[in-house]
């Protein structure tokens, strides 16, 4: 038991220094956001991908650690870490387990606030350039050409800019 807990605080450990990377660059991305940065929404958005695959390897190995852990404490599959360190005997580590648990949500928490207001971020600069676009060049409401190949003059609007200037 004692080796199953040290192999899973190995990728506890590590889950926690990815979430931390990624709030860092989600906080990049939030920033590049608010700047209207291209390349550095780019570079965040590469660098959270990245995070995320790597979290999804450690997410496998921690599961199939964690089932081992099940098994040994007579649990059913898929116990929260919490209740899996209050069923285990005491061991040591199993606080300081618990202490890796605590943040890692805690971390989970900020990243997931931080991804809902990066949403919220872009949401609006896509409606900015929407409406930009529509007063630059405004997009008839139907289709230009007839069935006949006659132009629609119908659908002509007329735009927000004075071109004739």
């Amino acid at each position: 038991m004692q080796e199953l807990l040290k192999e899973l605080m190995s990728i506890l450990s590590k889950e926690l220094a990815a979430l931390e990377k990624m709030v860092a660059a989600a906080e990049k991305q939030n920033a590049a956001l608010r700047k209207n940065s291209t390349d550095s929404l780019n570079e965040a958005a590469r660098e959270l991908e990245s995070l995320a695959r790597q979290i999804e390897e450690l997410k496998a190995a921690r599961t199939r650690v964690q089932e081992n852990m099940e098994r040994a404490c007579g649990l059913p599959p898929g116990v929260p870490l919490v209740d899996l360190f209050a069923a285990m005997p005491p061991v040591s580590g199993r606080e300081e387990a618990l202490n890796v648990v605590t943040d890692l949500r805690e971390k989970a928490r900020k990243l997931a606030e931080l991804v809902r207001l990066n949403n919220l971020l872009a949401q609006n600069a896509l409606r900015f350039c929407e409406r930009l676009l529509k007063v630059i060049a405004p997009v008839p409401a139907a289709k230009t050409y007839l069935p006949d190949g006659a132009m629609n003059k119908s659908n002509i609007g007329l735009s927000l800019i004075d071109k004739s200037v």
